[in-house]
C-alpha cells in the first residue's frame, strides 16, 4: 500500500468531495429542478391557452345572450307573423340601424321563419362601417348551415346554436335562437341569427385577454391541420413549446382557420449556465456554505413554487405568488403567472357583471332574478319562507317610445329601474328588469299589510317624482301597474315534489294579476294569494 502524506490526503478526499458535490448538483438539476421547471411552465402554458380558449367564449358570449333578448321578444314574434305590416317595417327600422351593428359589436343579422325562408337580413362590418353582403342562408348551396335552424323550441328550454361557418365575406361567430313570445307561450316560428366575423381586430381582443400574442392564419389544405386540435379541445400539453397552434371548422367541419399562440416561456432553461458554473466554483472554496445557499434560496423556493401552483390548481382559487426570487427564470415564471391570473380574474368580475347585469338600467337581468326565485322556492320548500312576486309594467310605455323617441324611453326605463330598486334593500329582495318595460320584484317573508305599504309607498314615489309622460290615458307622468303574487307558506306541512308551486307558475300568476291590475285602470296594483302546494286555489285582493 502506498503510504500517502496528509495534504496528499486531503487534496484526494477534496477532489473526491468536488466531483461528487458537482455531480449531485449537476444530477439535482437535470433530474429534479429542470422538470419541475418545466411542470411549471406547462401549467404557466397551458394557463395561456385556456385563457385563449376563454378570451374566445367571452367574446361569443355576448352575442349569444343578445342574440337570445333579441329573438325571445313579443315584436320579433310579431314581425315573423305579419313581416310586412307598418309595424314591422318600424321593428326593422327602429332595431336594426347602423348604430345597432356597432353598440352590439355584430357584422349580420338574418330572420328566417319556421320553413327556413329568409325574411330579412343585413350586413353591417361594426368596425370599418360599410355594408356586408352573406349567402350563407342559401341553404340549397350550402346544406351545412341548416345546422343553424336544426333546433327549434321544444317547449322546455330556448337553447342558441353557436359555431363557426364560412361566409362570402370571411369565417364569421354565428349565434342562432328560435324566435319566441318573451312568455314562451306559442311555439317558435322561426330563427334569429346573429354574425361576428373572424378578422384581425377579434384577433386582437384576444391577444388583450391572453397578454401573449395570437396570429390567425388561414387554412388552404388538410394537411396544414393533420395533428392539430380543434381550438376549444381539452387543454393538455406534454413539452414546453414557443407555441401552440389550434384549428377553428366551419359547420360542414372542414378546418378553415389556424390560430398560433405564442408562449411566454418558450423554451426550458439550459442545464448549463453562469449561475450553476459559478455555483459549482464558490463549493469548491466553500462548501458548506454554498450547501446551504443552495438548500436556501433554489431547493425550497422551486417545491414552494410548484407547491403553491398545484394548491391552488386543486382548490381553484388563486392567489399571487412570491416575487422575490433570486433565480432569473423563477422571477420570470411568477411574474407571467401573477399577470395571466389577474386578467383572468378580472375578465371573471367582467363576465360575471355582464351576465347577471341589464345592460341598460344596471339592474339585475331576468337571468339573475331567475337564479334568484329558484333560491326562495327551496327556502320556502326546505323552511316555509314565503315571498311574494311582483310584475310591473309602465303603462302606455310604446307610446311614450313613439312620441318622444327610443332614447328618451332608454332614460325614462333608467329612471323607473333606479327609483323601484331603491325600495328593495335587504339582502333577501331583489328588483330586476323583465324585459322591455317590465320589470320584476321580490319581497322576501313580509305579510300583505307591509307590502301594501311599500307598493303604496312606490306609487306614491312615481308621483312625486313626475317623470312626464304626454299620451299617458292615466295621468300626465309616468304611472306603472303591478302585478303581485303573494306565495304562502304552510306551517307543519310536507311538501310533496310533484305538487309543489313552480317559480313558471307564481310568474304566471303575477303576469294574470297585472293584466287585472290594467284592466281596473292602471297605475295601480292588483293581488293574487296561492299556498306553496296549490296554485289553483287563488285568492283575490
Amino acid at each position: 500500500m502506498k503510504i500517502l502524506s496528509f495534504n496528499q490526503l486531503q487534496i484526494r478526499v477534496f477532489t473526491l468531495i468536488v466531483v461528487l458535490f458537482t455531480a449531485v448538483i449537476f444530477s439535482y438539476r437535470f433530474f429534479i429542478q429542470i422538470p419541475q421547471l418545466e411542470t411549471t411552465m406547462l401549467k404557466l402554458s397551458e394557463r395561456e391557452l385556456n385563457s385563449m380558449i376563454f378570451a374566445i367564449n367571452r367574446i361569443n358570449k355576448p352575442m349569444t345572450t343578445l342574440n337570445y333578448d333579441y329573438a325571445v321578444w313579443d315584436e320579433t314574434f310579431e314581425y315573423v307573423q305579419q313581416p310586412t305590416s307598418k309595424h314591422s317595417l318600424r321593428y326593422l327600422v327602429e332595431n336594426y340601424l347602423n348604430d345597432t351593428f356597432i353598440r352590439l359589436e355584430i357584422d349580420g343579422v338574418f330572420i328566417l321563419n319556421s320553413q327556413a325562408k329568409l325574411l330579412y337580413s343585413k350586413g353591417y362590418h361594426h368596425k370599418n362601417k360599410h355594408e356586408l353582403n352573406f349567402d350563407f342562408h342559401q341553404f340549397e348551396a350550402f346544406p351545412e348551415n341548416k345546422i343553424l335552424i336544426d333546433t327549434p323550441y321544444n317547449g322546455k328550454k330556448v337553447t342558441p346554436k353557436t359555431g363557426v361557418l364560412s361566409t362570402q365575406a370571411g369565417p364569421a361567430l354565428y349565434s342562432s335562437t328560435p324566435i319566441l313570445l318573451s312568455d314562451k307561450s306559442l311555439a317558435s316560428n322561426g330563427f334569429l341569427v346573429f354574425v361576428r366575423l373572424i378578422n384581425q381586430q377579434l384577433i386582437d381582443e384576444i391577444s388583450l385577454f391572453t397578454a401573449t400574442p395570437v396570429v390567425m392564419t388561414s387554412i388552404n389544405s388538410k394537411t396544414e391541420a393533420k395533428g392539430l386540435k380543434d381550438w376549444d379541445a381539452d387543454v393538455n400539453l406534454t413539452q414546453v413549446s414557443p407555441f401552440t397552434q389550434r384549428v377553428i371548422r366551419n359547420t360542414k367541419g372542414d378546418a378553415i382557420l389556424k390560430l398560433t399562440l405564442y408562449h411566454t416561456n418558450s423554451q426550458a432553461p439550459s442545464i448549463w449556465g453562469v449561475g450553476m458554473i459559478s455555483l459549482v466554483f464558490a463549493m469548491v472554496v466553500l462548501l458548506i456554505t454554498v450547501y446551504l445557499l443552495l438548500a436556501g434560496f433554489i431547493i425550497r423556493p422551486v417545491q414552494r413554487l410548484a407547491r403553491n401552483i398545484k394548491a391552488m390548481d386543486k382548490k381553484q382559487k388563486y392567489k399571487e405568488l412570491p416575487k422575490n426570487y433570486i433565480i432569473t427564470e423563477l422571477r420570470k415564471i411568477s411574474f407571467h403567472f401573477n399577470a395571466l391570473m389577474g386578467t383572468v380574474q378580472r375578465q371573471n368580475t367582467l363576465l360575471s357583471h355582464q351576465v347577471y347585469v341589464d345592460e341598460l338600467t344596471q339592474i339585475a337581468n331576468r337571468r339573475a332574478f331567475e337564479l334568484h326565485l329558484e333560491t326562495q322556492i327551496q327556502l320556502l320548500k326546505r323552511q316555509n319562507i314565503g315571498f311574494t312576486l311582483i310584475l310591473a309594467d309602465i303603462d302606455y310605455f310604446k307610446k311614450y317610445n313613439d312620441t318622444l323617441g327610443h332614447l328618451a324611453g332608454d332614460e325614462a326605463l333608467k329612471e323607473v329601474a333606479i327609483l323601484l330598486e331603491q325600495h328593495f334593500k335587504r339582502a333577501e329582495d331583489m328588483c330586476a328588469r323583465f324585459g322591455g318595460e317590465e320589470f320584476i320584484m321580490l319581497y322576501s317573508d313580509i305579510p300583505f299589510a307591509p307590502l301594501e305599504r311599500k307598493l303604496e309607498e312606490i306609487l306614491q314615489a312615481l308621483k312625486h317624482r313626475a317623470i312626464p309622460h304626454p299620451c299617458s290615458e292615466v295621468a300626465q307622468y309616468i304611472t306603472v301597474s303591478f302585478g303581485v303574487c303573494q306565495v304562502l307558506p304552510m306551517p307543519n306541512h310536507s311538501y310533496q315534489g310533484s305538487s309543489f308551486v313552480t317559480g313558471k307558475q307564481i310568474t304566471e300568476m303575477a303576469d294574470k294579476a297585472l293584466y287585472q291590475a290594467k284592466e281596473n285602470g292602471r297605475n295601480q296594483y292588483y293581488k293574487v294569494t296561492i299556498t306553496a302546494n296549490d296554485v289553483t286555489s287563488i285568492n283575490e285582493d
